[in-house]
């Protein structure tokens, strides 16, 4: 395997290289890379030649990937990556809508597909679930071997488009979000901690983690030690 070994476990931090020819949209990805949890930018690169260089030397999880680029495009090095069994996960980022180009891109196992221009919580979101998807299928001890359909489904993207199942007031990416940020404390967090690090309304956040609980992807754990009533931890399961 020339350019990526297959992550096993999950890393300090997720490793991003972006590959993207315009110096100030590439600036712009690197702050949104740097400012969501658990990823870290190693580096950019403009063109194919300079982007295969970097991808032998920093060996990143996952690319952000620009279509237009000097030299080859980004089909073609995606292909190259392919063609060399590449694991490096692949996020298109690109003014490039034509279907046949999009098409070729999934063809190639890109993981997501961003039009530009787009919201920065936009490109936070595929980063959080790029990690959703690679905790899914990473072989650590929390994670039975034997995936639930709920865990294929998140791997593959699924959830988008089963979004419309979701009961009236669940929003898709503001559950994927929420769960994204519980996950990362397994031992647990109550409502208002929840609250705090998602930047939502406790009444919102509390009735996302009321749906986790009545789905069974999260418990509930009463902690006492105070005088009142005891606090609530919500803990995410996994089947």
């Amino acid at each position: 395997m020339e350019v990526s070994d297959v992550t096993v476990g999950e890393p300090d931090a997720w490793r991003v290289l972006i590959i993207e020819d315009d110096p100030v949209v590439a600036t712009l990805h690197r702050t949104i890379v740097g400012r969501t949890p658990g990823f870290v930018a190693v580096a950019t690169a403009s063109d194919t030649n300079t982007a295969l260089d970097e991808i032998r030397r920093t060996r990143p999880h996952l690319m952000l990937l620009d279509v237009t680029l000097r030299g080859a495009d980004g089909v073609s090095l995606a292909r190259i990556l392919r063609s060399r069994r590449s694991q490096v996960e692949i996020i298109a980022v690109t003014a490039s809508r034509e279907s046949a180009v999009v098409r070729s891109l999934l063809h190639l196992g890109v993981i997501d597909y961003l039009v530009k221009p787009f919201a920065p919580e936009r490109l936070q979101q595929a980063l959080l679930a790029f990690r959703h998807r690679m905790r899914c299928l990473a072989d650590q001890p929390y994670i039975e071997l034997a995936l639930s359909q709920q865990d294929v489904d998140a791997a593959t993207g699924a959830p988008a488009m089963v979004g419309t199942w979701l009961p009236k007031g669940i929003n898709q990416e503001v559950l994927d979000h929420i769960r994204a940020v519980l996950w990362e404390q397994r031992s647990g967090l109550s409502a208002a901690a929840l609250a705090v690090r998602t930047g939502r309304a406790r009444v919102t956040v509390r009735r996302y983690l009321e749906y986790l609980v009545t789905t069974n992807q999260a418990d509930i754990v009463p902690v006492t030690g105070g005088p009142g009533r005891p606090t609530k931890l919500y803990r995410p399961l996994r089947h």
